[in-house]
């Protein structure tokens, strides 16, 4: 069982407003304010896209995504005008055959996750660009980068990526109902999921659940479960992207559970 209070607890005493804001929001739908909006929203550059840590005059694709699913989790919608223009950044930096990849010009610095050139970086942009045109109504681009996406995946359901890749196309298939490869690729994904830290168990479900999986399908009850388990006893889930993102980790997984009707 979740140990909510413990939870709520150290958020509460270890978050930045941001973080208290996305609290507040999820529990009882609470809008932000103008203060939290702006901070939040900081940075959006002149073609609608925000700068990565690791390059801070570029426009990157993965960071767009970082700020929507950010901005989702207060309850923004494709109406604010940050996030239209934040769609409209992606589609247009979309490529004819359906995919995304970050640009050249920024490869020097570039992560392994997201850099040009690399086929398991493409994969993982793709999935995660055409996940959030979905969500946000960009169904040309959203379906372009579904075919992408589905031309690559084998008979196991597998995808020569990272494993978020898999489930940011499962909830990108789900949300355009294509159920056969979303089908496949769920049943991959539930054999890998001892191999997940909490971080990536929450990611999973939130994006399954948001994209209208049911929270009693297999993989995301067996996601939530282990979820339960990784709790500790402060009431934090770990990060394993170090101390400093463990209030984060610990409201990616609260949402999750909330998804899941485990609290």
């Amino acid at each position: 069982m979740v140990d909510v209070e413990s939870a709520l607890a150290f958020v509460a005493h270890q978050g930045n407003k941001v973080e208290q804001a996305r609290l507040k929001y999820l529990l009882a739908q609470e809008a932000p304010s103008q203060a939290v909006i702006s901070q939040l929203l900081a940075g959006q550059r002149e073609d609608g896209g925000w700068a990565p840590f690791w390059a801070a005059d570029y426009s990157s694709l993965d960071a767009t995504c970082f700020r929507l699913a950010q901005a989702e989790q207060l309850g923004f919608n494709h109406s604010h005008a940050a996030v239209t223009r934040a769609v409209k950044f992606l589609a247009v930096r979309q490529r004819a055959e359906g995919s995304w990849e970050e640009d050249t010009t920024a490869a020097a610095g570039a992560p392994r996750w997201v850099r040009p050139g690399d086929v398991a970086a493409r994969l993982y942009l793709t999935a995660n660009c055409g996940f959030w045109l979905a969500m946000l109504g960009e169904q040309g681009s959203a379906n372009r980068a579904a075919a992408y996406l589905q031309a690559r995946l084998d008979e196991n359901g597998h995808m020569p990526s990272f494993p978020h890749t898999h489930w940011l196309a499962a909830g990108l298939w789900y949300r355009l109902n294509w159920q056969e490869p979303a089908e496949r690729i769920a049943r991959y994904l539930g054999q890998q999921l001892t191999e997940l830290t909490a971080s990536n168990l929450a990611w999973l479900i939130i994006t399954l659940r948001c994209a209208g999986v049911p929270a009693r399908h297999t993989v995301v009850d067996q996601a939530a479960s282990l979820l339960e388990q990784s709790q500790h006893q402060d009431g934090r889930w770990p990060s394993e992207d170090g101390a400093d993102w463990d209030v984060h980790a610990t409201l990616e997984a609260l949402r999750a559970m909330r998804l899941c009707g485990r609290f």
